[in-house]
């Protein structure tokens, strides 16, 4: 274990340093070269696109009739 010492500590650190711009890099040129969406508008914005949910189903009949 001799070759703990601080000097390897220090290249340590500066590796981990430079490998996280590397992939830094990466990912922003990957996002910057990535196509944009289309100007298009959606084609009907006052859709709604979730659907339904109801507490009780509306065919369950609660009151015993």
């Amino acid at each position: 274990m001799a070759f703990l010492t601080p000097d390897f500590f220090n290249l340590l650190v500066i590796v981990v340093i430079i490998l996280g711009l590397a992939l830094a890099a990466v990912r922003l040129y990957d996002d910057f070269t990535r196509p944009l969406l289309p100007d298009e508008p959606p084609v009907n914005p006052d859709e709604d696109t979730q659907p339904h949910h109801f507490a009780v189903p509306e065919h369950h009949n609660t009151s015993g009739e």
